[in-house]
């Protein structure tokens, strides 16, 4: 397809309402997902010129910053990567200081014999969604069950970006050393060698990946390296490593793209549903990777395609449709395919603002 025919008036447009939507949401402070929720807003806040989406954040984390002591059980999933980017905008030394905080608190976390940084020390497997009171009913179908240390592939995204930021913005080695001793051994537990697909996740106790390609965690991880990428010196000893797999990880992912420009929720399952954040993280980071000359123009068709399915799911209040509610862990496949959609969640939302911006910076509208 064309990939200049969309109207920028309108994407401006869409993407002020999905702005003004995401910064109606229930906030947790902190919750898995809050992080590319709010790193979406600053997008938003800089492309379209909005202040308002830039001091809404600012003031969650400066409420933050004011009542970290002591952490809070999923502090572990701040936006760390955002607060950097607000300090970068504000000059303001409050946030610095968090940052440097929260990354000790960060690297205090265990490591696997692998190295990599447990943050969930005991989940429930096969949880079903929290939904809202007017939302139907859904089960997993499985019992609950208690899963022990795990390593997500979602914290790819919270941890070396954040590392990497740090070292970019105060030039201190540790923090780069944090970043790829964060990243690398993740990979190392969940990357799948012969897929090029990332699993959800890595269980201490079975000391084995939970074997299921999910959606949207091959947009956490993908992100996770790119971001990490982009904040190291080209010249740095992991970046080869980095870019290998992200490259490998990408042929995968455009080989298993729907006709339709979406993925499976399960990846390699075509009898699970279509789920739109993943077009949205892949339009992200496939046009970054084509902007830093990282991946081959192959790959636009790839982009166009999926920015043009996720237009498709932007509702006329600016809710990304199709997006899944809280994905617990699971060792079932079927799990995943049970999960109901239609949540309106910062995984949703901030993702859709990111591939907006991205999108447009790629193809100069």
């Amino acid at each position: 397809m064309n990939r200049h025919v969309f109207d920028i008036h309108r994407l401006r447009e869409a993407a002020a309402r999905a702005a003004d939507l995401l910064m109606r949401h229930g906030w947790r402070v902190w919750f898995w997902g809050d992080s590319i929720g709010l790193e979406g807003l600053l997008d938003a806040a800089e492309w379209l010129k909005e202040a308002k989406y830039e001091v809404f954040v600012y003031g969650m984390t400066k409420a933050w910053v004011a009542r970290r002591h002591p952490p809070r059980a999923l502090d572990y999933t701040a936006p760390g990567a955002a607060v950097l980017r607000l300090y970068e905008r504000t000059s303001d030394g409050a946030l610095l200081r968090a940052a440097r905080d929260h990354a000790e608190y960060l690297a205090a976390f265990r490591q696997t014999d692998h190295g990599a940084y447990v943050r969930f020390e005991d989940p429930e497997f096969d949880l079903p969604a929290e939904l809202p009171e007017h939302h139907f009913d859904a089960a997993s179908g499985f019992a609950t069950s208690s899963g022990g240390p795990c390593v997500f592939v979602d914290n790819m995204h919270f941890d070396g970006p954040f590392f990497a930021k740090l070292y970019q913005v105060t030039k201190a080695r540790r923090y780069r050393d944090l970043a790829v001793s964060n990243i690398l051994p993740s990979i190392q537990l969940l990357f799948d060698e012969r897929y090029h697909m990332f699993h959800h996740f890595w269980s201490e106790r079975l000391r084995a990946p939970n074997g299921v390609f999910w959606g949207r965690g091959q947009g956490w991880a993908m992100l996770g390296i790119l971001h990490t990428l982009e904040h190291l010196p080209d010249d740095d000893p992991a970046v080869p490593r980095l870019l290998e797999v992200f490259q490998q990880h990408s042929l995968a992912l455009a080989a298993s793209q729907d006709p339709s420009g979406h993925w499976h929720t399960v990846i390699t399952d075509p009898s699970s549903y279509m789920e739109s954040s993943i077009a949205a993280f892949v339009v992200d980071g496939f046009s970054r990777g084509l902007r830093r000359g990282w991946l081959s123009n192959s790959n636009r068709p790839v982009v166009d395609r999926a920015f043009a399915a996720l237009l498709q799911n932007v509702r006329e209040d600016g809710q990304l449709d199709g997006v899944s509610y809280e994905t617990y862990p699971s060792l079932h496949a079927e799990h995943y395919k049970m999960m109901p959609q239609g949540a309106l969640v910062p995984w949703g939302q901030g993702p859709l603002l990111a591939a907006i911006r991205s999108y447009v910076a790629l193809n100069r509208l």
